[in-house]
């Protein structure tokens, strides 16, 4: 039986059926707790237990399927206000339905909902209304109608260790934070008025007013300046392909690359401007068209062929004829349908389709896209790799097969998407009533669809927002490909603008950008804290790497070792380990030999041929402490550093593999985050987008790694990925800092950084196998080769570093996981009891 149908035999009018005498004796009580600190908005819980008893007519249907009539009937009754039917919030979450238990004479309601502060205006939490103003928070408690009679036993709230402006009325019990309001089991005991004035901490305050209108288009310009930065960085780079060449004549494919970033840079410039400021001045029609006609621009920088350039043309002129003509598609003009006031209108927009119209608008928009960044992608990779000028110039073209999978990809993302608002619709009218013969269905079609019509304008935030920074950093990859191909290019060492290059690549690619503090965006500081560290990282490399040791003075060993010297190098570090190994086993007298033969032979190794040399077997020591073995190991396991690099990338992509693994559990599975992506619009695109990114990210350390091993301080792989782990981690620090004193969460930095140092300096261990993989088949491991080069007072000190950072990494885990900390070692007083701190137990 329908809501309505019950209370019409109940004599009740429907708009009163929740209203019942019955319920006076239903008992009730309240909790809501602020969470300010540790958050990076404020967080609001609230807690409501209703008990009535089992003679209220409704009662009964507390215990049936959430998807009846009769069960939202009831819900509504004890939750919402009884005169309004179509409910809609959207301002709450809550991640299970109410639970409800019954006895003999009472049946429990529990409902559990949240609600975080991100922005200015009224929100409702359960019985709670909040009023979010610019400085001061208003909190009033609201009671449903038909709870208006009830016993109130106990109102709760927490305000989160901040005192309120004002209360009314007084508390009967409580403190400055945490205040209860109590009435006797045996005397009626109605809801108490509970109006509290609030002042949140700064940071909270700041970060709600930021995010709303128009301050929060002072953030948007502000993180519009990293674009500008890195816009300004890249075109400077563009023009020192033209003014620096390897060559007095640049190569076709310095002079292809040099042309196509000039294109880019300025288009991708203009798209993260339409990006930052787009939802303030377009309306949704016009979001269609501007995320359109940006797509085209990037196509037109890509030239696709003329089977995706066709594709292209029928996607921009479908989308026009949506955007001019609406009404000839189903589709209200402009794109908002309104139920209460013109239901004909929703009834059309039903007949013709127009969900269905407008998600085809949507999925061209989308293939517009992914065309224009597979054929860019394309036509920069195909232009670094020219042979000689005058041939075709280089297009984005592909395959028809590949044009089909996009194709696949664009339908998928609507559709996901409107999936999605399904979900998120049915978690914010679960309580409106959907008997027969109200307004409940246009209510859905319509409220549906004025969410999915900001598809055009989420899409164009999300996508360049997700791939600019990785298509910016395969234009710079392209650059130096371009540079290393060109005759008479000494690839072998980075020249100054190739150094450069790599400065801004791991910038655009690898460095964690933070900084919002209190709500306001500081980016261009982690840019600061990133390109000065890797500054002084490099300018330390310069002074103590070991190829930038003077072989005699104003001679530094990288300009007399070459790449022809590999054979040479390699055979000088296995006889230096060879003889190194006789040695000890004539100190520990295991053989018979004389020490100071074996030391004559270790004192030629440790020589090599100078510039210019007097006469042809002339040698002068290596400098101190550089061996033939960390002289290897310094040249690194290729011929060239982007030959390096790429490897390096390579390793890194393998080796954070269960890195990425561990961090997608932690930021999208943990707790309730895999169910949050059930709502978010594109929650499984970014799922796949996070997973790529994560790799990238990996694989551009590594390539800086590789790139720069020649130049990079340290005697060890090991040591190299450190150093690099150390630019990497140095801006999660100062975000950790900053968001200590805001008061904000650190989320998952440490543990992002700490895997970071693991897989670089596992990377910086595995390259230094390769550099000697020949001997490979002399060892019947890769960890007895490592104790072969490392020795054993390296490769053990390598070890104690290597473990160290796996505790590090449990601790953190540990930490972020709210574990209890695992006892390594339980080190025992006299009396049996452990002794403090020894197994992790500070005290705190």
């Amino acid at each position: 039986m329908g809501g309505a149908g019950a209370a019409e035999a109940a004599g009740e009018p429907p708009d009163n059926i929740c209203v019942k005498r019955t319920l006076d004796g239903a008992h009730v009580s309240a909790t809501v707790r602020f969470a300010h600190h540790g958050q990076d908005s404020t967080q609001v819980s609230s807690e409501l237990d209703i008990r009535v008893p089992r003679i209220w007519m409704w009662a009964p249907y507390l215990l049936l399927s959430e998807d009846t009539e009769e069960y939202r009937t009831a819900m509504r009754c004890l939750m919402r206000p009884s005169d309004v039917p179509m409910q809609y919030r959207d301002t709450e979450w809550q991640y299970r339905k109410p639970q409800v238990s019954a006895d003999e004479k009472w049946i429990s309601v529990r409902q559990r909902t949240t609600t975080w502060v991100s922005v200015k205006g009224d929100r409702d939490v359960g019985p709670w209304h909040l009023d979010v103003g610019k400085r001061y928070w208003t909190l009033s408690l609201v009671p449903p109608d038909a709870l208006s009679g009830a016993h109130w036993s106990e109102v709760r709230v927490d305000l989160g260790g901040e005192p309120a402006r004002s209360v009314k009325p007084a508390p009967t019990v409580g403190t400055a934070t945490a205040l209860t309001w109590t009435a006797p089991s045996k005397t009626a005991a109605p809801p108490p008025e509970v109006r509290l004035l609030l002042q949140p901490p700064a940071t909270k305050a700041n970060s709600a007013l930021w995010a709303s209108f128009p301050w929060d288009v002072a953030g948007a310009l502000s993180w519009l300046t990293w674009d500008l930065v890195v816009a300004a960085l890249s075109l400077t780079l563009v023009q020192g392909l033209a003014h620096h060449p390897p060559l007095a004549l640049p190569t076709a494919a310095q002079e292809a690359t040099r042309r196509n970033l000039g294109r880019l840079v300025p288009v991708w410039l203009l798209i993260t401007m339409a990006l930052s400021l787009d939802d303030h001045f377009v309306g949704s029609p016009g979001e269609l068209a501007l995320a359109t006609a940006l797509g085209l621009l990037l196509c037109l920088v890509g030239r696709p062929g003329r089977i995706a350039a066709a594709a292209v043309a029928l996607s921009v002129g479908y989308v026009a004829a949506v955007v001019a003509w609406p009404t000839s598609f189903g589709l209200p003009h402009p794109m908002v349908l309104h139920w209460a006031v013109d239901p004909a209108e929703v009834a059309t927009f039903e007949a013709a389709g127009g969900a269905y119209w407008f998600a085809l608008a949507c999925a061209a928009l989308v293939l517009i896209w992914l065309i224009g960044l597979v054929s860019t992608c394309l036509m920069l990779w195909r232009a670094s790799g020219l042979p000689s000028a005058g041939g075709p110039r280089p297009s984005g073209r592909f395959s028809p097969a590949v044009l089909a999978a996009l194709a696949l990809l664009s339908c998928a993302l609507p559709a996901s998407s409107m999936a999605a608002t399904e979900t998120w619709w049915r978690r914010v009218s679960w309580l409106a009533d959907q008997s027969e013969g109200t307004a409940y269905p246009a209510f859905h079609t319509a409220t549906v669809f004025n969410d999915q019509r900001w598809f055009p304008a989420d899409f164009l935030d999300w996508i360049p927002g997700s791939t600019w920074w990785w298509t910016t950093g395969f234009a710079l990859v392209v650059v130096a490909r371009a540079r290393r191909t060109a005759p008479g290019h000494r690839g072998e060492l980075l020249q100054p603008l190739e150094l450069s290059l790599l400065k801004v690549l791991f910038v655009v690619t690898v460095a964690p950008i933070a900084g919002w503090y209190g709500g306001v965006p500081l980016p261009l500081l982690s840019l600061a804290v990133v390109w000065l560290t890797l500054t002084a990282l490099l300018a330390l490399g310069r002074r103590g790497a070991v190829l930038s040791r003077e072989l005699v003075p104003g001679v530094p060993l990288q300009q007399v070792v070459t790449e022809r010297h590999r054979a040479r190098m390699m055979n000088m570090a296995r006889q230096h380990r060879e003889w190194h190994a006789e040695l000890r086993r004539v100190e520990q007298g295991q053989i018979e030999a004389e020490r100071s033969a074996i030391e004559r032979k270790l004192d030629r190794l440790h020589r090599w041929t100078p510039p210019n040399p007097r006469h042809p077997h002339e040698r002068v020591p290596l400098p101190h402490s550089v061996g033939p073995v960390e002289l290897a190991l310094a040249w690194g396991p290729r011929a060239g550093w982007w030959d390096n690099a790429c490897r390096a990338a390579a390793v890194a992509a393998l080796a954070g593999l269960p890195a990425t693994c561990l961090l997608f559990w932690m930021d999208h599975v943990r707790g309730t985050q895999w169910t949050d992506t059930f709502s978010e619009r594109f929650g499984f695109a970014e799922i796949g987008m996070w997973v790529v990114s994560s790799e990238l990210i990996y694989a551009g350390a590594g390539f800086a790694l590789g790139a720069l091993w020649r130049i990079l301080p340290g005697r060890r792989g090991f040591g190299r990925g450190f150093g690099v782990s150390l630019v990497y981690g140095l801006p999660l620090l100062v975000d950790q800092l900053g968001n200590r004193l805001a008061g904000q969460s650190g989320g998952n930095e440490a543990l992002d950084a700490a895997l970071m140092t693991l897989v670089l300096t596992l990377t910086g261990t595995l390259l230094d196998i390769d550099t000697f993989r020949q001997e490979r088949r002399y060892w019947p491991t890769r960890a007895g080769l490592l104790l072969s080069l490392y020795q054993m007072r390296s490769a053990s000190a390598q070890i104690a570093l290597f473990v160290a950072q796996v505790v590090a990494l449990v601790t953190i885990w540990q930490q972020l996981s709210g574990d209890p900390p695992v006892v390594l070692i339980d080190h025992q007083g006299p009396s049996g009891t452990s002794v403090p701190g020894a197994s992790g137990d500070s005290g705190h």
